[in-house]
């Protein structure tokens, strides 16, 4: 069953490491690692993240369809910023919003990143899910992005329990992974959608071969994000890194 097998640490490498290895081992669909402390926390492009105590680092591994279109997987990290989004305003009452591709914003910082991993193992092909969320954890001092990041605890000026936030993401995330499953494509875009705070903005992209400003007009059934240049061209992006600039 979805989220009932978990493995807790005090403190790991990277949870998503973890939950490879546990993946490799036979573990199954809807295994959970969740750890009080990373050392060795994982970003996007390679990236180190910090992960002191106080903050919810967690990973989840999902068993996708068998016929599953592996272009779809950029819908994975998108479903899951709705998710945690949600879950924050749910137990905090404060807004939240998702940053394309795979943040999420509170007052237009960065309080959580989520890393999607494909692995295949057993002839199963799986994904795991990396969710780190600043949560009673400091960030606005000492921290390598501190102008750009705040936390739950910075937002609300109280400390919050990190299993009641677990336990609603978990739910969340188990709502959109049935979604998923139902080929139910078009609802999940259209949640990303309501609750980006992308869409509309002009943004610098910075893609692996190039750098280009534009504006955000969409995202396309994949989760790429379309991008409408100065001459009305559009481009599509599905790897890279955005930064909003309204």
């Amino acid at each position: 069953m979805f989220g009932r097998k978990i493995f807790r640490y005090e403190t790991i490498g990277s949870t998503n490491q973890a939950l490879r290895e546990l993946a490799q081992e036979g573990a199954g669909h809807g295994t959970i690692v969740v750890s009080k402390i990373q050392t060795k926390g994982k970003g996007r492009m390679t990236r180190t993240w910090e992960s002191p105590e106080g903050g919810l680092w967690m990973s989840i591994l999902l068993e996708t369809e068998e016929n599953f279109d592996n272009n779809k997987f950029g819908l994975i990290p998108l479903m899951s910023g709705c998710a945690v989004a949600t879950a924050i305003m749910h137990e905090y009452n404060i807004e939240a919003c998702v940053k394309w591709p795979n943040d999420v914003l509170i007052n237009g910082k960065k309080a959580c990143g989520i890393l999607g991993e494909l692995l295949n193992t057993d002839g199963k092909q799986l994904a795991i899910i990396g969710i780190g969320i600043n949560v009673n954890n400091k960030v606005q001092e000492g921290y390598e992005f501190s102008q750009v990041s705040t936390s739950v605890l910075e937002e609300t000026g109280k400390k919050n329990k990190l299993e009641n936030l677990e336990e609603t993401i978990l739910q969340e995330i188990k709502h959109r992974i049935d979604m998923l499953a139902a080929g139910k494509y078009d609802e999940l875009l259209d949640e990303w959608r309501e609750l980006s705070g992308t869409l509309g903005q002009r943004v610098i992209i910075a893609g692996p071969k190039e750098m280009f400003e534009g504006l955000a007009k969409d995202i396309d059934e994949n989760g790429s994000l379309i991008i409408e240049m100065n001459d009305k061209s559009t481009k599509t992006v599905n790897v890279g890194d955005c930064t909003h600039l309204d």
